[in-house]
């Protein structure tokens, strides 16, 4: 049976002699959203390019719904692209900017497909418009109408609301879930921006160096991060160093002894690096078991939360986030405790360096 979606297959590219992606491999589902996330560098516009064709990478596999794309031309390939500049024709109306790849058709047929569309963005009453009289999210709207109307097997974005301000990319990130929802067109998008891409895509492929580091839902790279470069990615981290001390203790370096509730997969005496998440410190004003006396530095209201900051004897600096309840608040310098989740803490080698 043909495999459905897109494949990207042990993909190898190196420009002038450097090699710039190592083995990549991901699956995009039959109409699904994944984005690929990492840092400037990682190679997320270079997979994405040779997804597109623009690039031939050097070894490997691509393939659409079973079918290889590695050597198709770009015209060839069937997918539609969207990319930050939105590249409108501004000597064009809005309709004729979805109609651009539409001459083909009978002209009923381009009419009717064109209006569509444009319902599609909501776009219905800017038809006659010309680009340059538009808003920014209009325009990105106008460019994702006219990928999708060649009916596209497969779309691409290239950081398609990096040009926009903070709050009407949240708009048209909900525009995009809700025409993926009516669409259901297997889309690969490339950001830096971890919100959107957790608000956005169903799947997560994040990138480091040229490799993938790990693949999953937005809760299994949050909750189950599979290496320490992704437990810093994506979200905040706190990183303490600590030593294996027993089959499910480590003990920090100031001496805290911190009792997991599984056991620790390292040598007694390994030098480890613990991380918990803010959500998972409690703030306490006295000693208890596990708790790591440290200096209050601060504290910053977010809504119904505070976000503490705080540094341990050894100069790591933590940051907690605790519900504001009103309770009494340190004064800087104070002693506190910060007593972790430890059934949430995550355990990698200390020799392993992330973001």
């Amino acid at each position: 049976m043909t495999q459905t979606g897109l494949q990207i297959r042990n993909v190898d590219h190196s420009y002038d002699g450097k090699q710039v992606l190592h083995g990549v491999n991901f699956e995009v589902p039959d109409g699904r959203v994944v984005a690929l996330l990492g840092p400037s560098g990682c190679g997320k516009s270079t997979i994405l390019r040779a997804i597109a064709g623009l690039i031939t990478p050097d070894r490997g596999q691509i393939l659409l719904n079973g079918r290889d794309l590695t050597s198709v031309p770009v015209r060839n390939r069937g997918l539609g692209m969207v990319f930050q500049n939105f590249a409108l024709f501004s000597h064009m109306t809005v309709a004729e900017n979805v109609a651009y790849g539409l001459a083909h058709l009978p002209k009923p047929e381009r009419r009717a497909r064109v209006a569509r569309l444009l319902d599609l963005v909501r776009l219905t009453p800017f038809a006659s418009r010309f680009p340059p009289s538009l808003s920014g999210g209009q325009q990105q709207r106008v460019a994702v109408a006219r990928a999708l109307a060649t009916d596209p097997a497969a779309l691409l974005m290239d950081e398609p609301f990096g040009a926009l301000d903070r709050a009407l990319r949240a708009e048209l990130q909900a525009e995009l879930v809700r025409m993926q929802d009516d669409v259901g067109i297997t889309t690969v998008m490339v950001t830096h921006d971890q919100e959107e891409a957790q608000a956005v895509a169903g799947q997560l492929v994040v990138m480091n160096e040229g490799r993938v580091e790990q693949v999953g839902t937005p809760e299994e790279i949050y909750d189950r991060p599979a290496s320490l470069f992704v437990n810093g990615f994506i979200g905040h981290a706190n990183r303490i160093t600590a030593t294996a001390t027993g089959p499910g203790t480590v003990t920090t370096q100031e001496g805290t002894e911190i009792a997991l509730n599984r056991a620790v997969n390292f040598t007694q005496g390994s030098r480890v690096t613990v991380t918990s998440r803010p959500e998972n410190l409690a703030l306490s004003a006295t000693a208890v078991p596990g708790a790591m006396e440290a200096r209050f530095d601060r504290a910053t209201v977010m809504g119904q939360f505070l976000s503490v900051d705080a540094t341990l004897a050894d100069g790591t600096a933590l940051k907690a986030q605790i519900l504001r309840d009103g309770a009494a608040r340190p004064s800087r310098g104070d002693a506190i405790w910060l007593v972790p989740d430890a059934s949430r803490l995550h355990l990698f080698p200390a020799i392993q360096t992330g973001a």
